[in-house]
């Protein structure tokens, strides 16, 4: 995909809240899950616009609770803070306003219909989040909810994730997806 993941540092400050349900940890597993599901998805263009968006989409966030609203606070208020970080990493300027649609959905309870110009880039977002709902207790990630069958089959991964990451910090991106990649390596991708 060519993303210098080291490019993509999280801090705490960029954040509204400082959240251990949607912080940083959950942040940068959510941008893992868009990685390797965008990979299976051989869905190259759609998983970087989706890794940018998993980059800002809980950071406006006011509370830890249900909000339909954070996404949208996010697009408006942290895609223009960022927007030269996704431009150098391969983002055209005409790919923006999707990354803001992403980033605003996400927390809607409207989905976009499958042949919605965004679908793609919203639906790998969307799951990718899901996926580190396993976070919350194990009822909490219900695969009915899924749109693609490739994410359906990183539930057994997303847990994996979460349990070697729940009970120290992630020191950064690049070393999360180094060990992501190798827990998928040890069969973790079912």
């Amino acid at each position: 995909m060519n993303v210098n993941t080291a490019d993509f540092i999280l801090r705490q400050d960029f954040f509204d809240i400082r959240s251990s349900l949607h912080g940083i940890d959950h942040t940068y597993r959510v941008m893992c899950h868009c990685l390797i599901l965008g990979a299976m998805l051989k869905a190259k263009r759609e998983t970087r616009l989706a890794l940018c968006a998993a980059f800002i989409h809980d950071m406006a966030r006011k509370h830890d609770g249900r909000c339909h609203m954070h996404g949208t606070w996010a697009a408006e208020n942290k895609l223009p803070l960022f927007r030269d970080l996704f431009l150098s990493a391969g983002v055209g300027p005409e790919e923006l306003n999707e990354i803001r649609v992403s980033v605003s959905n996400h927390s809607l309870l409207e989905e976009l219909p499958p042949d919605h110009r965004y679908y793609r880039s919203t639906a790998i977002l969307k799951d990718a989040d899901a996926l580190d709902r396993i976070r919350l207790g194990e009822t909490n990630l219900n695969v009915n909810f899924l749109r693609f069958n490739e994410s359906r089959g990183l539930t057994s991964f997303s847990r994996l994730l979460y349990a070697q990451t729940h009970k120290q910090p992630v020191p950064d991106f690049a070393a999360l997806l180094g060990k992501a990649h190798s827990l998928l390596a040890v069969g973790g991708g079912t």
